[in-house]
């Protein structure tokens, strides 16, 4: 095997080894570095490889709510990628810190929490995991985390634990998932990220019924749950 810089292997699971090329094949390596493994971290089942996206069954909103150990509402300030070695392996993850602006579920929080995430490009050299949340300075966010340790992804079953803060067209925020499909009802955070976004509207009161979720309304269901659930 070759030195410590030409090679990349994938964390400390079903690691596998990706050469480096040389910088005019750098592009076309980064469209085509992906990960093929299935790991189980902490109950989720992740699958991941060139052809196949990482498969994640979808939480019900009870289920969103009791697997999340913290569900906070914050803003992205900064994200920060590196190679990183653990024992024998080595794989790039980024690290999103939030600025928290509200504890909406768990114990109290520091001003700022940093999350770590496998992928992320490093020089040269990216890691990309189907199905993982990616986030933006600037965003603002309501997460649900499930583990905060070094992990595939901290956030309950990916990016179904990951809602976006968006404003509509009068400047009024709303509650986006993370494919930026607006989030009409707290029991639709069980539908596909994947499938299509199919709306029919039929009269006023439907349109009335398709009105996305504000931050208050999702951050009072989410509250009520876990009251109803007897969530510590």
């Amino acid at each position: 095997m070759g030195s410590p810089g030409e090679y990349l292997s994938f964390l400390w699971i079903g690691a596998r080894v990706f050469p480096m090329f040389p910088p005019k094949r750098a592009s076309a390596f980064r469209r085509a570095i992906r990960l093929r493994a299935i790991a189980l971290l902490g109950g989720l089942l992740v699958a991941a490889s060139p052809t196949l996206a990482t498969s994640v069954q979808p939480p019900d909103f009870p289920q969103l709510v009791a697997r999340a150990a913290s569900v906070f509402r914050g803003e992205v300030v900064s994200l920060r990628s590196e190679l990183v070695t653990r024992g024998p392996d080595r794989a790039i993850f980024t690290r999103v810190t939030f600025r928290v602006s509200e504890v909406i579920r768990g114990a109290a929080l520091p001003v700022e929490v940093t999350l770590e995430f496998l992928g992320g490009t490093v020089g040269d050299l990216t890691l990309e995991v189907a199905g993982m949340p990616r986030f933006e300075p600037g965003g603002r966010e309501i997460v649900f985390v499930e583990h905060a340790g070094p992990q595939i992804c901290p956030l309950v079953a990916m990016a179904y634990g990951r809602y976006r803060v968006l404003l509509d067209a009068a400047g009024a925020e709303f509650v986006a998932r993370d494919n930026g499909a607006p989030l009409v009802r707290p029991d639709d955070v069980a539908l596909s990220l994947t499938a299509p976004v199919v709306v029919v509207l039929t009269s006023r009161q439907s349109l009335a019924r398709a009105r996305p979720l504000s931050p208050l309304e999702f951050t009072a269901a989410v509250r009520s749950e876990a009251l109803r659930a007897r969530l510590p």
